[in-house]
């Protein structure tokens, strides 16, 4: 990359997807080139992720104190590569104070920023990082919600996704669209009452998560896919379930870690789970090893709260995949960091939104630009959700796989 001089730093708070408040950057290099980013917002973030900020105000926020301070360190700097920037901000104590959703809007628009001083695209920029080979993800689309997305749920898993299999983004999004059209349809045809979730999931109040299984699986049924091309996939999202005493809440249940292991296998095996995301709490070590060595190689089971995007958080054996969030670590150099030694590790990568978005997408960038297997950006509802289907079209296009 070539040497970059920040010439100017814009801060102001803005919403994200649920109305709540989070924060935008926009980064000017001294040839004139801009880029720009904002920060989603987790619905409730996993203990091992780095702490955010918490923006109090909509419009500009350069007068406040610590914002001012952030901007006065970095405003005429030089910088010589991206990972120079990330590591510099890293360093300055209102970048810390801060948090890491300020560090991540900071490294995304110099990322952009970048990208256009070299006439290049986002998606060449990160590829360049990242030394990978471009490839298009495959979609996790959220149809069914529980969990920490709705209290009154007997669901306990976060979400149950459908991912479609079938060659190409275009395919994989017609399917995933007409799947959760039909089981929209089926649900309004029937008089139950459902609302979508943050992530654009449909949410049932006193069904169970049995229920909604069958639901989903009828309905692929009926459209006679093959099977190898249509699993599923859950977000059981442990971390949230376990109790003081290290049990597990499972609906109307309090289970142990290897009943819930046992309950997980038998789902696996009887709804063609293909992506099991949080099976444990990450203090459960050892389930999680057996499940990476019992279930089926058909089957990922997905460090997200385990790994946190934390390249020092990366065991071998812990896991089989791996969920990259920009905002859990806070900079591109983290996300490419924990991507690198995951694949050292073996696991497949996976790059995911979080439940408060924006209209940002560069974490469909990434994923494609990682080569990531899986992308998860919620159900086909909502503008936020809907731009990153859009763009995963557009970057199709790029590399001509669509």
């Amino acid at each position: 990359m070539m040497e970059a001089q920040i010439k100017r730093v814009h801060f102001r708070g803005i919403l994200e997807s649920r109305g709540k408040f989070t924060v935008e950057a926009e980064l000017a290099l001294q040839d004139g080139s801009l880029g720009w980013a904002s920060s989603p917002v987790a619905i409730a973030p996993g203990r091992r992720e780095q702490r955010r900020s918490f923006i109090q105000t909509l419009g500009p926020l350069n007068n406040e104190a610590v914002f001012s301070e952030l901007r006065r360190h970095i405003e005429n700097v030089r910088f010589d590569s991206q990972a120079h920037f990330d590591s510099f901000v890293a360093k300055i104590p209102a970048a810390t104070e801060l948090g890491a959703d300020v560090r991540l809007v900071l490294s995304v628009a110099f990322c952009r920023a970048s990208a256009k001083s070299q006439g290049i695209s986002l998606l060449d920029q990160l590829v360049r990082l990242s030394g990978g080979s471009p490839a298009v993800s495959r979609p996790l689309v959220n149809i069914f919600s529980g969990g920490v997305h709705d209290s009154t749920c007997k669901v306990p898993f976060q979400q149950i996704m459908f991912t479609p299999d079938f060659g190409s983004i275009r395919a994989n999004i017609e399917a995933g669209l007409a799947v959760y059209e039909a089981v929209e349809s089926r649900l309004e045809k029937s008089g139950r009452e459902f609302r979508h979730s943050a992530s654009s999931g449909m949410q049932l109040s006193g069904v169970g998560y049995v229920e909604l299984l069958q639901e989903l699986h009828q309905v692929i049924g009926q459209m006679n896919y093959p099977r190898e091309k249509a699993p599923l996939a859950i977000d059981v999202a442990a971390e949230h379930l376990r109790t003081e005493n290290g049990s597990y809440r499972f609906g109307s249940e309090i289970v142990n870690g290897a009943e819930l292991f046992e309950r997980l296998k038998e789902i696996a095996q009887t709804y063609n789970v293909q992506f099991l995301e949080d099976p444990f709490d990450p203090a459960d070590e050892e389930l999680w090893r057996s499940a990476a060595r019992q279930l089926s190689p058909s089957t990922v089971v997905v460090g997200d709260d385990l790994f946190s995007t934390n390249s020092a958080n990366i065991k071998p054996g812990l896991a089989t995949g791996i969920l990259l969030k920009l905002n859990q670590v806070g900079s591109i150099t983290g996300a490419l960091q924990a991507a690198r030694t995951a694949r050292e590790a073996g696991l497949v990568l996976c790059v995911s939104h979080r439940s408060g978005e924006t209209e940002d997408t560069v974490m469909c960038d990434l994923a494609v630009a990682l080569g990531a297997t899986y992308i998860k950006v919620g159900g086909p509802r909502r503008g936020d959700r809907i731009a990153k289907y859009n763009q995963l079209i557009r970057l199709a296009e790029q590399l001509g796989q669509i």
